[in-house]
């Protein structure tokens, strides 16, 4: 028999999974030395190195970044059994390598089709961490619109991460969309809590929102146009006997203009989870889930408190038709999901 080495792993292999709970498998490799005797008073030195690399090669949809473990240092090890060292949460391809030196003889042996893949939460684990967040029900909503609640998904028997359909590297339970970090590829738990604090941002974007509309150009353009046509209905008003009266014996004076200041509410509880769950989408083109309402000749929709000389604009919800011919006008072609919110309230929660 040949002078060799062999590698054997407990767990046998070749696939290892990362825990529901997110922790790295426990991985014991043993060096097998076959064909020579080590002389027993000349002790055996083990040079072992480990690598782990995910590039995405047969993927379904991957459109991300290369992976990998952080860099692990090579180990010396006095006996033929080695633990290998995680530190990160990470998948791909395993490659484990030894090399022993007995009597003249050098002995290697490298690892082959060995792979640590994840595991999806069950639901119940998942609620559980989810509600450590403390989120809304439609944030639990969006998770199963986005992923159906997975992180990994399973093809011809390969376990790979759930990359967006749209190939823009969309990944995990929330689909963070691109991917910023391996841990949100790898660990479903830095998904949802990144997820989370995308959430967050796209919230505060909303409840910012109204008064980013009150004060710009093209609202009040549509505060000036409104008071201006009110103002000649004031006019022409003036210039019309009542009925049965007869005709003014000459033109009225100039009739004084005293404009309406109208105002635009913030969002309701209701308007700002909506809206921000639209962000979470991508508020593509600009479009948010509400505009200024205005009526077919595009004059705002304003409800008038003539004694305190005061107006309410308000708020209207586009549809997912409004929303594609607005973006059928400004030539978008990276739409999202003109029906996404839609969509994520019909979800059930979990």
């Amino acid at each position: 028999m040949a002078e060799s080495v062999t590698l054997s792993y407990n767990p046998a292999g070749p696939q290892f999974s990362i825990s529901e709970q997110c922790q790295m498998p426990d991985i014991t490799v043993t060096a097998t030395i076959k064909g020579v005797t080590p002389d027993p008073k000349v002790p055996l030195s083990y040079q072992w190195t480990v690598a782990l690399i995910f590039d995405g090669k047969g993927c379904p949809n991957f459109a991300g970044k290369t992976t990998a473990h952080g860099a692990i240092p090579p180990t010396t090890t006095t006996t033929n059994t080695f633990k290998v060292p995680f530190t990160e949460i990470r998948g791909g391809e395993l490659v484990i390598s030894v090399s022993v030196t007995v009597g003249t003889a050098v002995l290697t042996a490298k690892s082959e089709n060995l792979k640590v893949i994840g595991t999806n939460p069950a639901t119940t684990t998942l609620s559980n961490f989810v509600s450590t967040l403390s989120p809304p029900v439609i944030f639990r909503k969006l998770m199963r619109l986005e992923s159906g609640l997975q992180q990994f998904i399973t093809r011809s028997s390969e376990v790979w991460p759930l990359f967006s359909q749209d190939h823009l590297g969309g990944v995990g339970i929330c689909q963070i969309t691109p991917a910023q970090t391996a841990d949100q590829v790898w660990s479903w738990k830095q998904n949802v809590k990144d997820g989370w604090a995308l959430y967050k941002q796209k919230q505060t974007a909303a409840r910012n929102y109204p008064a980013h509309v009150r004060k710009s150009p093209e609202f009040q353009t549509l505060v000036k146009a409104y008071n201006d046509q009110r103002y000649e209905k004031l006019k022409k008003a003036a210039l019309t006997p009542a009925p049965g009266a007869p005709p003014p014996s000459s033109p009225p004076k100039e009739v004084p203009r005293q404009d309406l200041t109208i105002t635009l509410a913030d969002f309701t509880d209701d308007q700002l989870a909506l809206d921000t769950v639209r962000g979470f989408n991508g508020f593509a083109g600009g479009l948010h889930e509400y505009r200024a309402r205005v009526d077919a000749n595009g004059l705002l929709v304003v409800t008038e408190d003539v004694p305190h000389n005061t107006g309410a604009a308000e708020w209207e919800r586009l549809t997912a038709d409004e929303r594609n011919k607005v973006y059928d006008k400004l030539g978008i072609k990276h739409r999202g999901d003109p029906n996404y919110v839609v969509d994520v309230e019909a979800k059930a929660s979990f």
